[in-house]
Order: C-alpha cells, then sequence, then structure tokens
C-alpha cells in the first residue's frame, strides 16, 4: 500500500489559490492534493496511503489559519524544481515542509504547529 510517488499536500488554499496552484503542479507532472479540514487529524503517513488508518479523532480546531503544504518523497531537486514553480507564479506559501521518518506519524495539525513555532523562534533570533 506504500506510496513512493512524490506527492504535495496542499492545505487551506485561498479562494485564488484553490484551483490555480494545483493545475500548476499537475501541469509539471507533480502530483497534488488538497486536504480539506476534516482529515487534519489524520497522520500524514496514512493520508500518504503509507499505511492503514487507526482510530480518527475529529477536527476539534477548524481550519488553519493560513495555507501549507507538504512535500512527500521529493528529491533535493524536486523540492528545489517545486519552490521555483512557486517563485516563478508568484505564489507565496510561508510554512512548508517535506516530510521526514519523524514527522509521518504526526497530523497535519502537529506539522502545522511545528512550522508555526520555527517560524515564531527564527524570526525571534533575527529580530
Amino acid at each position: 500500500m506504500e506510496n513512493n510517488n512524490p506527492v504535495i499536500l496542499f492545505y487551506h488554499p485561498p479562494e485564488l489559490m484553490r484551483k490555480r496552484l494545483p493545475t500548476i503542479l499537475r501541469n509539471n507532472g507533480i502530483s497534488v492534493r488538497v486536504i480539506c479540514k476534516e482529515m487534519y487529524t489524520v497522520p500524514l503517513d496514512v493520508l500518504l496511503g503509507i499505511r492503514q488508518p487507526g482510530k480518527i479523532l475529529p477536527n476539534l480546531s477548524g481550519e488553519l489559519a493560513e495555507p501549507m503544504l507538504i512535500m512527500h518523497g521529493f528529491s533535493s531537486e524536486g523540492v528545489d524544481r517545486v519552490l521555483k514553480l512557486l517563485r516563478e507564479n508568484r505564489i507565496r506559501i510561508s510554512l512548508k515542509a517535506v516530510t521526514t521518518p519523524t514527522n509521518l506519524s504526526w497530523t497535519s495539525l502537529q506539522v502545522y504547529a511545528e512550522l508555526c513555532r520555527e517560524r515564531e523562534a527564527f524570526l525571534a533570533q533575527n529580530k
């Protein structure tokens, strides 16, 4: 059941990006899945088809405050290609991550919280 194909999980797309970004990515041979808020409590490895779901808790947190991209299965060159496509198309998404053996067991909400913490730490350090 494991999915080894590179894929981008796209969260909370603004209306202007809802179709535009997936179209740009797919036109460049990149698979993308828009993840709805009801799936934010599902671990990444389940969303990606790496393992079967267990008990899934309901999302009581609601919607994310901003868009987020999670890249899975990309080489470093593939990540660079995605970032270049975003820049060329003037698409700004500040919360981006790649999957790791550690974060594959996390839910989307956990990844979001960690990215927000990292951003706050970076901003505090660079004041």
